[in-house]
């Protein structure tokens, strides 16, 4: 598989990881919590049997004693154990504890309170550590456990996602391609008809209405072309950014597309304010061409679209179907349409969105369903220049 993915297969393969990643280490945790209960309670059975047998020992130990009647000799027990033997003021009288005991009552010691001293001895206190060692080893071998597994789950996961994404990577890889020869092949038979067209209307032809429809028809040829052209060519065409009035630039392609709009008895009106910005004016003009050719699209015809720029906020609104809420939310991706009923590739608004993306243009869109729709454009003002109304 191609080791380069776009961004829709990165975050497909990123969700995928995530939620695949999430899940395992859940049942993981779920396991190991269940596990350390497990474990841990037979630790501290076993501290408790052990506790109670040196506790034994050494009552044993007293009782001999004092029935020999000799002095009680005390004896360490194992290394992991401490044990304190008390008087009745808790005072020690045999003790290996590294630490004097502050308080005997603490939970941390096993005291055994015998009935009646022995040897002046009334309190056997005993501690000990092993369990806390093997319990601490246990947390680090459960976690560690958690953490290996985690990066085999997420190694696992990872290429799990690529084979998954493999045959989806491949027709996407087939389509961009189809994509990027019909926009090559189309370029020469659309600068021919545009060259045709020009010809036409400054030659004696007589009959204007023929020459109308040649020149929409190629209008909307090299609409969509250019359309083609920037999905299929965007990531390798070079940018040339410039500054130049925005308001001359709309201007142009209203003019354009005012022969466009008049097949459905449309009108579009202007009303620009002088605003001057840095960019890249093919893709800005690809923008403005592209809601201008929705805007004619999903009108009602004998309506009005409006066109205004003001303050570095262009708006363009038509009369037409609207955009449902839930359409809302989808309408900028690619090959989303506002209506089934209607033509088109849906790729118009994901070009709009990509270029407002890469300058940092806020777009956002209201209607009202079945009466308008507002496209609003609101561009980052460019420092150190006067705007002029005109």
């Amino acid at each position: 598989m191609d080791t380069f993915l776009n961004k829709e297969e990165l975050k497909t393969l990123w969700g995928f990881l995530i939620v695949y990643v999430a899940s395992a280490l859940i049942l993981m945790v779920i396991i190991a919590i269940l596990y350390y209960r497990n474990e841990t309670y037979k630790i501290n059975e076993k501290r408790l049997m052990e506790i109670k047998t040196v506790i034994m020992g050494y009552e044993k130990e007293l009782m001999r004693a004092e029935m020999d009647k000799v002095p009680y000799a005390f004896h360490p027990p194992k290394e992991f154990f401490s044990v304190a033997l008390l008087n009745r003021e808790k005072q020690p009288l045999f003790s290996n504890f590294k630490n004097q005991i502050v308080d005997v009552n603490a939970t941390r010691y096993a005291v055994r309170e015998l009935a009646t001293p022995i040897n002046e001895v009334a309190y056997i206190v005993v501690d000990e550590a092993k369990s806390e060692q093997e319990i601490f080893t246990l947390k680090f071998i459960i976690f560690l456990s958690i953490f290996i597994s985690a990066i085999f789950v997420g190694i696992e996961g990872y290429f799990l996602s690529r084979f998954l994404l493999k045959p989806v990577h491949s027709r996407i890889e087939k389509l961009n391609k189809f994509i990027k020869d019909s926009s090559h092949e189309l370029n020469t038979p659309v600068a021919a008809l545009m060259m045709s067209v020009s010809s036409l209307k400054q030659s004696s032809f007589s009959d204007r209405r023929i020459i109308n429809h040649i020149s929409i028809s190629t209008k909307l040829i090299s609409q969509i072309y250019n359309s083609l052209s920037y999905i299929a060519f965007n990531d390798i065409d070079e940018v040339f950014e410039e500054t130049f009035d925005l308001a001359l630039l709309i201007q142009e392609s209203v003019s354009y597309f005012n022969e466009i709009a008049a097949t459905k008895e449309n009108t579009i009106t202007a009303q620009l304010q002088t605003t001057f910005i840095h960019m890249d004016k093919s893709r800005i003009q690809k923008v403005i061409h592209n809601l201008l050719s929705n805007a004619i699209k999903y009108s009602y015809p004998k309506t009005t679209i409006s066109v205004k720029l003001s303050e570095y906020l262009l708006t363009v609104t038509d009369k037409g179907i609207g955009i449902s809420e839930e359409n809302k939310k989808t309408i900028f991706k690619r090959f989303e349409r506002r209506s089934t009923t209607v033509g088109g590739f849906g790729i118009g608004l994901d070009i709009v969105n990509s270029v407002c993306k890469m300058y940092r243009i806020k777009v956002w869109v209201e209607s009202v369903a079945m009466k308008e729709t507002t496209f609003y454009l609101q561009f980052p003002p460019l420092r150190n220049v006067t705007t002029l109304s005109v």
